[in-house]
Parts: structure tokens; C-alpha cells; sequence
């Protein structure tokens, strides 16, 4: 039996990792059926696939060009010799399309990026706007979840004095300030990026009773999932901060009973209250 090695970015190793625990398959299953099917034909078409269901399976995107793009819209056709523009922006769709969500967020946010990581390299503190808020910030950062698909920004906000991480797509940068950044903690900094949590862990530990239906979830739903640290029975324990336990486990409804600590149980319980309320009346 042959063993092969590859190596390959750190986003497809989890992206497909997810896939063998959601789809409940082997890492050998999946890259040999990976290996048979595309061997002669490095491409994945399931529209013929789903086309005897009779269907719809094509929708049409219609926007107006921008004033800038309007401008130079026949020189761009020209440049790219382009035939049918239909078949041109289609593929410009599909590129996009073909990135991984947060890659297409960077993307997206490009000039947003720019100016952090400009702060970042120069070691100079930034202010943002978030959330109607305005935060004095030293960037460290950028970087995303390994179960998520959103990217955070890891930075130390002035006020209220603390490490904190912001959502990208919720921030806006007001200015690159004069002043440098003075990196307190680089050992926590480097700790953080290394293992990084956009809620802030810490070291908080959850316990966890799951149903057999539970377990079942857990595997499933990969999304922001808590970092498993022991397991007894059906009792599970996660390094997970209390925001990042609500956020995942809301959705496990009576497959997960919250055991530890006593304060997220009431919080979690005073939010099925009041859910059953609102079905009430």
C-alpha cells in the first residue's frame, strides 16, 4: 500500500478535516474519492448533476455600473478581448465565488486591511469606530477562528484597558495615529496568536451534558464550536469563554444541558424562559 504525503495550506487541511467529521467519512475516503474523481477532469460540476430534478438552478445577477467603472467598462472588454460580456463577469463571479468566506472578507475590505496592517508594520496605534464607538487601539493582528469564517482584529483598546478582539466587518478605521504601540505582553500576544479565540478563553472551562442526539451535533456544527479539553461519559468539558458557549450551544436546545459554571446555567436558562414566553402567547 502506497503512503502519500502533501502538503498544503493550513485553510484546505481544515476545511477538509471539517468535511470527514460533518460528513462522517476518513481522511482516506475522502482524498482517494477526491483522487478518483478528479484524476482526468479537475473540475466539479453538480448543476448536470441536479438538472433531472427539474429545477431552476440559475439565477440573474443585475447591478448598474459605478461611475468609475462605467468609464472604462469597453476598455476593460477590450483589454481582456472579450466576446460575449455575459461569459466575461460570469467568470469574474465565479473566482470570487471560489474563495473561502474569509478570504473574500479581506478581499472586500482591502483599503480597511491596508490601513491596519500599515499600523501594524509601523507599530502605530490606530483609532476605530465600532459599533457607534470610538476606541484608541493598538493593533497586533489579523486573524480568524480555525472553526470560524469571520476575521477578528487582536488588539489592546485604551479604554476600558484591556485585550480585545474586533469583528473586521464591524469596524471602520477613523486614522493611523503618531503614537507607537508599546506591546506590553508579547508573550500573551504571541500566545494569543498561536492559539488563537476571537472570544478570549482564557482558560474559562465549561461542562457540558450531552444527549446521544448532542454528540451528534457537536460533530455537525463546526462553526465557532469550544475547544474540547476532556471528555468523561457524556459529560464534556471546553475551554470556551461564557459568550462563545451561548453563541454555540443555543443551538443544541434540549441536547445540551449547561452544568458549569453556575452563572452561564441561569443565563442559559433565563434565555429558554424566555423563548417558551413568546411561544405562549
Amino acid at each position: 500500500m502506497k503512503k502519500i504525503r502533501v502538503t498544503v495550506p493550513e485553510d484546505i487541511w481544515r476545511l477538509m478535516k471539517n468535511d470527514t467529521e460533518d460528513f462522517g467519512i476518513s481522511s482516506n475516503k475522502l482524498c482517494n474519492y477526491i483522487l478518483e474523481k478528479l484524476k482526468y477532469k479537475q473540475e466539479i460540476n453538480v448543476e448536470q448533476l441536479l438538472k433531472v430534478q427539474g429545477r431552476p438552478l440559475k439565477k440573474i445577477i443585475q447591478f448598474d455600473l459605478n461611475i468609475g467603472n462605467k468609464e472604462v467598462y469597453y476598455d476593460i472588454l477590450k483589454e481582456n478581448r472579450v466576446d460575449v460580456e455575459a461569459e466575461f463577469l460570469r467568470e469574474l463571479f465565479k473566482v470570487y465565488s471560489s474563495k473561502f468566506k474569509y478570504i473574500r472578507e479581506l478581499f472586500i475590505f482591502e483599503d480597511r486591511v491596508s490601513k491596519i496592517l500599515e499600523a501594524i508594520k509601523k507599530e502605530k496605534k490606530l483609532k476605530i469606530k465600532y459599533k457607534k464607538e470610538i476606541f484608541t487601539i493598538e493593533p497586533f493582528f489579523i486573524k480568524r477562528d480555525e472553526q470560524g469564517d469571520e476575521n477578528f482584529l487582536f488588539c489592546y483598546c485604551d479604554e476600558p484597558g484591556e485585550h480585545k478582539n474586533y469583528k473586521l466587518k464591524e469596524l471602520s478605521v477613523v486614522s493611523v495615529l503618531g503614537d507607537n504601540v508599546t506591546k506590553k505582553n508579547r508573550e500573551y500576544i504571541e500566545s494569543v496568536r498561536k492559539n488563537f479565540n476571537p472570544f478570549l478563553a482564557n482558560g474559562n472551562l465549561i461542562k457540558v451534558l450531552l444527549t446521544e442526539e448532542g454528540k451528534s451535533l457537536l460533530k455537525s456544527l463546526t462553526n465557532y464550536r469550544p475547544k474540547l479539553v476532556k471528555k468523561d461519559k457524556d459529560i464534556y468539558t471546553f475551554e470556551a469563554s461564557n459568550e462563545n458557549a451561548k453563541l454555540y450551544f443555543r443551538q443544541f436546545l434540549k441536547e445540551a444541558i449547561i452544568l458549569e459554571p453556575e452563572c452561564l446555567k441561569r443565563d442559559m436558562k433565563s434565555e429558554l424562559m424566555e423563548a417558551i414566553k413568546n411561544y405562549e402567547q
